[in-house]
């Protein structure tokens, strides 16, 4: 059987097998050839496609798994980006999409007219193709962790808006001395309800089914119903879906933490299969037989193409140079704007079908796309790398958590903040269950056991190490500190049991003696809604305290909570607390936030008494319960807990660098409060 007979590859079977492959080894070569995971693909789609090689073909089945691909590719680009960067920068955001279309729109218009004599309107939708751009290379920003830098968040919020001009200039001209007609303010129109329909729409739809289904598969399956429903109904109004999957990203940016289990489904289905599949099937699409020798065609392709990336340049070099911003910032403005890929493709086949453009305008697009999408990718590796091992760190911290795990209708709640608190660069998280040594202990032994069980797997689905103890004792405090020093823990996850079973013997036999052994950090929560659901944080501190470094980690800890949660911030406390607050120089909440005085503990409990069911409060607990701050938290305490309250609580304690001396503790109702502990 000869090559020719073999080839293209047609059995579906075959065809999964070759690019599963491909999928696997590619980024495993370049990576050992320092050569950017993303052109590599697409490189090797070219290679093995019709023109070359011509092993494989775009099917409907590649075709239809690369477009899922690229609407992955918008939709992390809005789940990651920062809305409150994005919204102090939504001038620049909008300028720089005006500058990166207009600039390479204009140039590339009077190119291909005057230097091309091309017809004004395949000039301008040439000019289209030119003027927007496609985040293939977003991917990397997402490996080195700079969605939330602004310089990312401008030109991420820049493609949504070159995106949107290219799209209405295209529909004019396509529209333009057809029998059908175009209505721009008819189109703008729709465009306007769409977007506002879904702001208002999907928060509260979000909300409702987080707070009601906790099974975190079917929010997976959730998330992927509502993406496909914004990017079919962009499609209705005329609009690419990938303009709906970058809306639906942003919507739904603060209801999917970026360290959840949800979030790391996403990630993993996402860039694991989708997107390569595109960047494959990118490749496939480009068929380089025959453009050897044309010299019309190179023309076009030369031309369009140093004149596109040259405006496209102008435009990140002003915005460089207006925002202060450094060479390796424009290297990534320039690199995530230079690449054209399926909007590109999608505008050429367009006007190829409508008679605009020709065979040798249509090859010159599909090269662009081609040389545009590795440049892009060289120069956002480079810029963003260099970027990375500027913020990165060279001390590793040895910070260790562990999570104490209770009731089962805790657990959920306890793995999602004990993941949130975890610091990626520190030892594998700990899971503590603890058994009191009696009649029944075999039984709670085999509870616990369980217990840990489902918090490994919610840790695994995060991608977060996670190792379990299943500790039997004579005393919970004494097991407690005991796996405490066995493990090297300075920070501790515990549960708040529910607001009717509680009382101040939890306080003075759990809290207290925990406080008085255990030198770490000590967070102690209770969640009525999911942390994702929660609307508004209100950050207690009874004051005045300590302002070193135990102060300085325990507001990081608030800070990782409230960034996960996204929702406004507000601190209430005496002058000094407040400074030492703000001395602290972490960014809340991404910047909404506010720090209000308050003289007395009655303003205290006035805070507290307008606090609803989705709001959180956080109380910032002092470790010596005999000060004047420890007799006002006691206030407090007693005030979260009666009955007319409804709120997600968290308790957080500094670490101090003493423990006090004490005896060994004897309670009376040791297993008492162990079952209050797993209500």
């Amino acid at each position: 059987m000869s090559f020719q007979q073999l080839f293209p590859i047609t059995d579906s079977i075959w065809i999964c097998f070759v690019v599963l492959t491909l999928v696997l080894f590619v980024p495993i070569l370049c990576k050992r050839l320092r050569f950017p995971q993303i052109a590599g693909l697409i490189v090797t789609g070219t290679m093995i496609g019709p023109g070359l090689l011509n092993i494989l073909h775009i099917t409907p089945e590649i075709r239809f798994f690369s477009r899922i691909g690229l609407l992955f590719i918008m939709f992390f680009a809005g789940l990651e980006i920062d809305l409150e960067e994005m919204k102090r920068n939504k001038v620049w955001g909008i300028l720089f999409g005006t500058l990166t279309f207009a600039l390479p729109w204009t140039m590339c218009y009077f190119a291909c007219v005057y230097l091309l004599s091309l017809p004004p309107r395949t000039s301008a939708i040439l000019a289209c193709i030119m003027g927007s751009h496609t985040l293939i290379s977003y991917p990397t920003i997402s490996r080195y962790g700079l969605g939330r830098r602004k310089s990312v968040t401008i030109s991420v919020a820049g493609a949504l808006v070159a995106i949107l001009l290219a799209l209405v200039v295209y529909a004019v001209m396509m529209s333009t001395g057809s029998e059908s007609g175009f209505n721009p303010f008819w189109f703008i129109l729709k465009i306007t309800v769409y977007i506002t329909a879904v702001i208002l729409i999907y928060p509260r739809i979000a909300r409702t089914f987080f707070h009601s289904v906790t099974n975190s598969f079917s929010h997976f399956l959730f998330v992927m119903i509502l993406l496909a429903l914004s990017c079919g109904l962009a499609q209705i109004i005329g609009l690419d879906s990938i303009v709906g999957a970058f809306l639906a990203g942003i919507v739904l940016n603060r209801y999917i933490p970026k360290s959840s289990p949800l979030m790391n489904r996403l990630d993993f289905v996402g860039n694991t299969l989708f997107v390569p599949l595109f960047l494959l099937g990118t490749g496939l699409l480009i068929d380089l037989s025959g453009m050897a020798g044309n010299w019309l065609f190179l023309t076009v392709f030369a031309v369009l193409f140093i004149v596109g990336t040259f405006g496209k340049w102008i435009a990140a070099f002003i915005v460089q140079k207006a925002n202060g911003f450094i060479r390796n910032d424009r290297r990534v403005i320039f690199g995530l704007s230079e690449s054209h890929a399926a909007g590109a493709l999608a505008i050429a086949m367009g006007a190829y079908a409508g008679g605009l453009m020709d065979n040798t305008t249509l090859s010159a697009t599909v090269l662009i796309v081609l040389f545009s999408c590795i440049i892009s990718n060289i120069i956002t590796e480079n810029g963003a790398m260099a970027l990375h091992q500027d913020e990165l760190s060279d001390d590793i911290t040895e910070s260790r958590l562990m999570v104490m795990l209770t009731g089962s209708n805790t657990l959920q709640a306890l793995m999602d903040t004990a993941i949130t608190l975890y610091d990626r660069n520190s030892p594998e998280l700990v899971g503590l269950y603890v058994t009191i040594n009696g009649e029944h202990a075999p039984k709670y032994m085999q509870d616990g056991k369980g217990r840990l069980e489902e918090a490994s797997r919610i840790a695994a689905s995060a991608d977060v190490p996670f190792i379990t103890h299943n500790r039997l004792g004579n005393n919970i405090i004494d097991s407690i500190l005991h796996a405490s020093n066995e493990f090297n823990i300075d920070r501790m996850l515990m549960g708040l049991p529910l607001r009717h079973s509680i009382d101040l013997p939890y306080l003075d036999n759990i809290i207290s003696p925990l406080n008085d052994g255990f030198h770490g950090q000590i967070v102690l929560q209770r969640f009525v809604t999911p942390m994702n659901t929660i609307r508004r944080i209100v950050v207690l501190v009874p004051g005045p305290v300590l302002q070193d470094d135990a102060f300085e980690k325990c507001m990081e800890s608030i800070f990782s909570i409230t960034m996960a949660i996204g929702c406004a911030t507000e601190f209430y406390g005496k002058d000094q607390p407040i400074s030492a607050v703000r001395g602290t120089g972490l960014n809340f909440s991404s910047g909404r936030v506010s720090y209000n005085e308050v003289s007395e503990t009655a303003d205290m409990h006035w805070v507290i008494s307008g606090l609803k069911t989705d709001h959180l409060l956080m109380i910032v607990g002092p470790r010596d319960s005999e000060t004047h701050a420890g007799r006002s938290f006691r206030h407090l305490y007693e005030r979260i807990h009666m009955p007319e309250t409804d709120f997600s609580t968290m308790l957080l304690f500094p670490e101090t660098k003493t423990v006090k001396g004490k005896e060994e503790a004897t309670l009376r109702t040791e297993r008492d409060f162990l079952k209050m502990l797993r209500m």
